[in-house]
């Protein structure tokens, strides 16, 4: 069962599958977040996101006619 937290916790001490052991985490909406440790680096957008972003410079550069 999840635990939840009080509206007013910000982080909180669990176990992080990427650092293996116990690190600080982000609490989102009473959940359990992501890991704020500064141990790994944090993706910040996903491939999908950076193509988009990609293709969007590319089209600014040289944009369509119709």
């Amino acid at each position: 069962m999840p635990e939840r937290y009080t509206r007013n916790t910000l982080e909180c001490t669990a176990w992080c599958n990427k650092c293996r052991g116990m690190s600080q985490h982000r609490v989102d909406g009473g959940r359990r977040g992501p890991c704020i440790d500064a141990k790994h680096p944090v993706q910040e957008l996903t491939k999908a996101q950076e193509e988009r972003r990609r293709k969007e410079e590319r089209e600014l550069r040289s944009p369509r006619l119709f």
